[in-house]
Formats: structure tokens, sequence, C-alpha cells
């Protein structure tokens, strides 16, 4: 009982003492105060975290339907002309693009904008081939048959390539009766549009365009083109560049097929009207012919398969392919064209349908710096990557200068596998997963520069943004 009672004291001392000491650690121990995070700010209903070190425009967020924003990072662009003409499509800069070299304290000693302006300090500097004359496509017509609506909408990437080129554009609309004012617009944008309406159901009118650019064309005129209402050609001067490599004097179909073998399989081997399907003046000439005409108008097929399988049953003429005419069957994530770093393609299609790409917006630098700065790539020392128009990534393995091959980062219709692609589009690699993006939302040619914003979507977390302003040497 005794020695119970002795261990019982003992036990009571040691946890007294015990409780001594924690307390009076807690109290002497030196503590590390936790820093609390700065909560976000909520301005005009979007919310900007403390990522953000500067106020950013709110006009621009609003006009890119930012709710939430985590990141803004500006930087100036200054363009340089070199004197060859055939400078590399990829090329290496030896500057990080988005690391910061300085504090902000030295770039204010420096007297340049710091980063608690969203600026990176100092500007990049690129070089870019010499700028393409003013060219002469007066003896190109091009016809579209679509509404009026749409017409409208497609003005502002039709006057990229058309507008004061001397180019015609005849479109075969349904009727309506706001035909003034879009002809305005047009005027406005330095397009030739010349817009006739008709009863006729689309497939028909679609047709009616090889008879309607014979019966317009001009003693100048030497090829007639049938396109799409969403076909942008990226460069008038290398198109007209292209067509000279031709014989217009002799009946000429060209073309580009689908990248797709499945769609190829189905639709047949042909000029797919998205790409833009020429016809030279001879050619235009025997389609038109009022027997031939008739006999194709009533052929089971329609659209451009119906003017493939007129030219091949009632001429000589056989389609001759040109790859830069692209079609561009791909859905979805269409970034591994677009930053292949390879030649520009001559046109693109599908841009407003099968997958989201404003040609509109991604070619406004070249009112800066010329046709052949779009799309023109630059690696960064901190592993990013500027596709001049469309994105600025990086890739989860680093992209070789030499390396030619385009990521499959689409998803193609009735069955096609990456090999589908090969033949127009080879050679090949597999989707990056890992790459990290930022893809053009805006653009804007404000006189002397160019504004665009590249944006990185993040619901959660917050979007971020890239803004790039480019200006002339």
């Amino acid at each position: 009982m005794g020695a119970s009672w002795m261990w019982k004291r003992r036990v009571l001392r040691f946890s007294v003492a015990l409780l001594l000491v924690a307390g009076f650690t807690y109290e002497l121990w030196p503590r590390v105060e936790s820093m609390p995070e700065e909560p976000p700010t909520i301005i005009q209903n979007i919310t900007i975290t403390s990522g953000v070190k500067c106020e950013p425009d709110f006009d621009v967020l609003r006009r890119l339907d930012i709710r939430k924003l985590s990141q803004y990072e500006r930087r100036e662009m200054i363009v340089a002309r070199s004197s060859e003409p055939e400078l590399p499509i990829r090329q290496r800069l030896n500057i990080p693009f988005l690391q910061q070299q300085s504090s902000s304290d030295e770039a204010r000693r420096l007297g340049l904008p710091s980063q608690d302006d969203c600026y990176i300090r100092s500007p990049v500097t690129v070089e870019v081939p010499p700028s393409l004359a003013n060219v002469d496509a007066s003896h190109i017509d091009f016809g579209v048959a679509t509404t009026l609506e749409r017409l409208n909408d497609s003005l502002d990437a039709f006057t990229h390539w058309a507008g004061y080129t001397r180019t015609r554009i005849f479109a075969l609309i349904e009727p309506d009766e706001r035909v003034e004012e879009v002809q305005a617009k047009a005027d406005s944008l330095g397009i030739n549009l010349f817009v006739t309406q008709s009863e006729e159901e689309y497939q028909t009118r679609y047709f009616s365009l090889v008879a309607h650019l014979a019966k317009n064309m001009r003693p100048r005129t030497r090829w007639a083109c049938v396109i799409d209402d969403d076909t942008f050609f990226l460069s008038m001067a290398a198109l007209v560049e292209a067509l000279a490599q031709y014989d217009d004097t002799k009946p000429t179909y060209i073309g580009g097929v689908s990248e797709s073998v499945s769609q190829i399989g189905i639709f047949g081997l042909m000029g797919f009207g998205g790409a833009g399907v020429f016809l030279s003046r001879p050619l235009v000439q025997q389609l038109s012919n009022h027997d031939v005409f008739e006999a194709c108008q009533a052929m089971p097929h329609t659209g451009d398969r119906r003017i493939s399988l007129c030219i091949y049953q009632h001429t000589e003429a056989k389609l001759t392919l040109d790859y830069r005419l692209r079609q561009l069957d791909m859905r979805g994530d269409v970034s591994g064209f677009f930053e292949s770093g390879r030649e520009q393609p001559l046109s693109v299609h599908h841009w407003k349908s099968w997958f989201q790409a404003d040609m509109a917006k991604l070619s406004v630098i070249t009112n800066l710096c010329g046709d052949k700065c779009f799309l023109r790539q630059w690696q960064f020392s901190d592993g990013w990557t500027l596709t001049n128009g469309f994105s600025v990534a990086k890739y989860s393995t680093e992209i070789d200068l030499d390396d030619k091959t385009m990521e499959v980062s689409w998803v193609g219709d009735n069955g096609a596998i990456d090999e589908s692609f090969l033949h127009a589009l080879g050679p090949l690699r597999p989707k990056d997963m890992g790459k990290f993006s930022y893809i053009l939302e805006d653009s804007v040619f404000l006189g002397n520069q160019v504004r665009q914003w590249y944006v990185h979507r993040d619901a959660e977390m917050g979007d971020q943004i890239i803004e790039l302003i480019w200006k002339m040497a």
C-alpha cells in the first residue's frame, strides 16, 4: 500500500514538472509568424489575385471575358528588318522570355519600367524578312455562295487578303434587304465586292458560281477561284506568286485535298472548296458552255464534288495538287499545325467552325511587319516559344531548330487516326500532353504599333495574360 502511494506521488510530481517545462518552452520558443495570404481584389466583377502587380486595363479584360486574373505580363517587341529575304522561320534567342533579369529597384534606377507595372525588363528585338510590295491581283476573281449575314461576318477576314489588291469577290446570296449596308462596309475595307441575290437553293447556287464568274471575266482575268466564306488566304502576294508557277493558258484545275485520308475516301480526289478551287480562264470557259453547265448542274453530287466531276467528265483537265492550299479537316486543338515552324500555307479553312482561331485577329501583326512576319517563331533561353500571332508555348521536350515534325494536337473525323494525316502533314509527332500555352485571343493595330493578348485559361486558379507590344525599330 505504501509503495503504491509513493509511486503515485512520483508520477504526479513528474507530470507537474513536465507541464511547467512545456509551458515555459511554449512561451519562450521563438515563433515564425505566418504571413497571411493577400486576399484577392474584386473590381468591376473581375477578381484580381495578388500575383498581378499592376492595375490592368479593365476594358481589355472585359473584351477577353476575364472573370479571374492571376497573372499579367507585358513586354515590348522591336521589329528589325533584315536584309536577308529568306530568314529561317524558326530562330533562337539567347535571352529569357518571361524570367526577370533584374529587380524592380534596379529597373527603376535604370529608368526602365518595373515588374510592379507588369513590364518585363528590356524589349526583345527580332529580325523579320523584308516586307513584300503591294500586289496587283486584278487577274484573279473569287466567287462565294453564302448568306448576307455570313458574308458580312467574313469581311474583316477578307480584307486581309483582298483589301486594296484590285481582286474582285463575287457573292451569290439569298435575297436580303440589307445588301447596301454590307456593300458599304466592303467599300470601306478596300474590298471590290459584287453581290448578286439569287432565289436558287444553296447547292445550285454554289455551282452557279462557275457560270457567274465566266460571265463577269475581264480581258485581264486569268484565274477564277471558288471559295467558302471561311476560306482565308494568308498572303495575297504569296498566292499571286504561287499561281504564276502554273500555265493559265491551258485548262488548269488547281486545289488542295483534305489532310485526312478518311475524308478523301468519302468525298473523292478533288479540290476541296474550303482550301480554294482555282480554275484557269480556258477551263472556266469550257465549264460554262451551256450544254456542259446544264449537264453538270443536274448531277446528283453537290458543291466542290460537282465541280470536280464536271471537270473530269467534260474536260481533259486533271487535278493539280498544291499542298499549300489547306482544307484543315481537323477538330479541336490545331496548335500543332500553326506551331509547326514550316512554310506558311497559302490558305486555311474551318477556322470558325471545326476549330476556333480568329484569322482576322491572328493576322493583325502583318499590318506592322508584313505577311512574312505572321507565324514566325522565336525560341527563348527559358524554354518559351513565341509563334507570332498564334501562341506562346513551353513544350515538355525542347524542340530542335531543325525539327520539322508536326504535333498531332487535333482529332479527325470519320475514324481518322494519326496515320490518316501523314500524306499531307508528315512527319508527325504525338500530342504533347505537358505543353503549357498562351493562345492569342485579341490583337489591335494602333497606327505605329500592334498590341497582342495571349491568354492561358484557368477558371479555378485564374486566367494568365501576356501582352506583347510590337513596334518597328
